[in-house]
């Protein structure tokens, strides 16, 4: 019977061009999993709805599959209000992922991050794809790790900033980071490389770095691809560009939102060269396309840098106002995510002075104003779905809290119980939007800032 593989990030241009070659080249039934209804005319390709940020549906969505391939990655916004770090983002959907691949039995995931440069601090764009890698191998999973660097394709986000600056700019200040060594991938080798390591048992459970056949600097593929362009450039160097101008400046200039422009521009003072510590793709023909057969390509098939960054580069469009806030928080030794959740209720008073009290009544808690009458929050535990390292509180009434679907708190462990993530998720407040970012959005942060400082003394106090 053919192996049924999910894939996240399907609708990516990585997932997209997967999905072209395993249905063109192999026999296994797909499924690709979206926060959006889509339906699919191939009989062997599946659409499954669900959020990567709820167990529940990650679950659902995998039941039937043998093995995956995580191609999330979370720069962009994904809700109508975001708070928190996009890494948090990224940790959250990959722990979702790896207790859910466990709870159905999975065999093998397949995930595509990024080169990890050695002996250096690292940006928190690299850090978070270590993490996510992490993340995917605490459990009993047999996890294959692929490394790139810049990938070369005609849809992808780095190669159209690429080709949006050296179209829009006849005249290119470059800073440091331009002189930084890379060493480009095209997309197709990627996908072959994603493709034989389902399909080879010798390759599976390992760490793969991925890397073209050249190495050079950023400036030097911009000027490549100027030629290849026939676009006459001028590339003048100063290395006195602060990180923070460059950023903005390439994301004026390109157009792409700004949450996927930092971190990408903040990751270019990295070398993206293949280590010699990681194992070396043992199929070199694999990964045989050239640098300038792979732009030639890549610029051959691709569509208006307009259409593209309109309708792939700029994050969630909502149905409905709703919030997501993520904070990420030192979990003191010998302590549980579910001790996490009781002690924010417990504390939570001490911080409002008792202008608001906190009700635990079984797997009910209350939050009110003053009197009992006056319930502003009202959190019910999800008894099936808490567990000692996670706990999970649906969001249902209190005065500000508009008509929820889906809403809920969780507290979880991750990283090896090193810290505990404190999430909101898919809240729709009762306030009107304007008055809700104003007022009780801010005093969210700041209270879940305030616990975080709060885990913080208890971790330090503990440690002396």
């Amino acid at each position: 019977m053919p192996k049924k593989i999910l894939i996240t990030g399907a609708s990516g241009f990585i997932g997209q061009a997967l999905i072209e070659e395993l249905l063109l080249h192999t026999d296994y039934q797909l499924v690709g999993i979206s926060r959006y209804k889509q339906k699919s005319e191939h009989p062997r390709f599946e659409w499954k709805q669900g959020d990567l940020f709820s167990l529940k549906d990650i679950s659902n969505a995998m039941e039937g599959c043998d093995e995956a391939v995580y191609l999330v990655h979370s720069m962009l916004p994904s809700a109508s209000l975001a708070q928190g770090e996009f890494y948090d983002y990224d940790l959250i959907m990959a722990d979702n992922f790896r207790r859910a691949a466990e709870q159905q039995n999975l065999k093998h995931i397949v995930y595509l991050g990024g080169i990890i440069p050695k002996n250096t601090e690292l940006s928190w764009h690299l850090r978070s794809r270590l993490e996510v890698e992490q993340t995917l191998k605490a459990g009993n999973i047999c996890v294959s790790t692929l490394r790139a660097g810049l990938i070369i394709g005609a849809k992808g986000s780095s190669f159209v900033i690429l080709k949006r600056l050296v179209e829009r700019l006849p005249i290119m200040i470059t800073p440091d980071w331009a002189q930084t060594r890379s060493q480009p991938v095209y997309i197709a080798d990627v996908i072959k490389v994603v493709s034989r390591v389902l399909s080879t048992d010798s390759v599976k459970g390992k760490v793969y770095d991925l890397g073209g056949k050249t190495i050079l600097s950023y400036q030097d593929l911009m000027i490549k691809t100027s030629e290849i362009m026939n676009k006459k450039r001028v590339f003048l160097h100063f290395n006195i560009i602060p990180i923070g101008l460059s950023r903005f400046w390439v994301k004026l200039v390109s157009g792409v939102h700004k949450d996927l422009v930092y971190p990408l521009v903040l990751s270019l003072k990295y070398p993206m060269v293949v280590e010699e510590s990681v194992h070396h793709w043992p199929f070199p023909e694999d990964l045989s396309t050239s640098l300038d057969d792979s732009l030639q390509l890549s610029l051959q098939s691709a569509p208006r840098a307009k259409f593209v960054i309109k309708n792939t580069f700029h994050g969630y469009t909502p149905e409905k106002r709703d919030v997501r806030s993520i904070q990420r928080m030192v979990l003191p030794k010998g302590k549980r995510a579910e001790w996490a959740s009781l002690e924010y209720f417990k504390w939570l008073p001490q911080f409002f002075s008792s202008l608001i009290q906190v009700e635990i009544l079984g797997d009910r808690c209350t939050f009110y104003l003053f009197d009992p009458s006056i319930k502003i929050l009202i959190l019910e535990r999800s008894v099936e779905r808490s567990s000692v390292d996670r706990q999970l509180l649906y969001v249902t009434g209190g005065l500000l809290a508009g008509v929820q679907k889906r809403g809920r708190l969780e507290f979880r462990e991750v990283l090896e119980r090193k810290y505990v993530l404190a999430a909101l998720h898919e809240f729709r407040p009762a306030l009107p939007w304007f008055i809700y970012r104003w007022t009780q959005a801010i005093v969210h942060l700041m209270v879940m800032k305030a616990f975080e400082e709060h885990l913080k003394w208890i971790y330090l106090k503990d440690e002396k």
